[in-house]
């Protein structure tokens, strides 16, 4: 990954956390005067962690939506839409595919079952795409894989899960 800069994955002061309305590209005055909601677009895959699938819909899917914020519409999508097996054996219904991205104003992407094999052109175009029109796009924990494959981290620094920082 060209350029990557790594954040010691160790180092709790390496993490940065930003203001909701913030991380979504909302200023305060915008959050209270358009309320339009925030269209999430979470990406699932074969062999994807249950918990980091499920967690943008507990955070973003909160009915009804805090006192200020916007409320989200968190949709999921798939490479190919059908089931998907999750990392614990569930199988999943996912009916979208990565047309999701093109109207998301967040794209997250969960942990990447297999960080040494690079994603999918066909996930990382419609990533870069996503990007290139203004979404704010987030890998969580080994997800920063698939960003760095994206070539969405160039220049930039992040981190990983401690256990596969050297890979990264």
């Amino acid at each position: 990954m060209k350029g990557l800069q790594r954040v010691d994955a160790n180092c709790p002061k390496g993490w940065l956390f930003e203001p909701l309305a913030q991380m979504t590209n909302f200023s305060a005055s915008a959050v209270g005067a358009s309320m339009q909601p925030v269209r999430v677009a979470v990406l699932a895959f074969e062999g994807v962690s249950l918990f980091h699938l499920s967690v943008p819909g507990i955070v973003f899917g909160v009915t009804p939506a805090p006192t200020g914020l916007p409320p989200h519409e968190v949709r999921y999508c798939a490479p190919t839409p059908g089931k998907v097996r999750c990392d614990q054996g569930v199988e999943i219904e996912v009916p979208g595919g990565l047309e999701a991205m093109t109207s998301a104003d967040l794209v997250i992407v969960p942990a990447w079952n297999h960080p040494e094999a690079a994603a999918p052109a066909v996930l990382t175009e419609a990533l870069k795409q996503a990007h290139a029109r203004g979404a704010q796009v987030v890998g969580l924990c080994l997800g920063a894989f698939v960003l760095g494959d994206a070539g969405l981290l160039d220049e930039r620094r992040a981190t990983t899960h401690w256990a596969c920082r050297d890979l990264f």
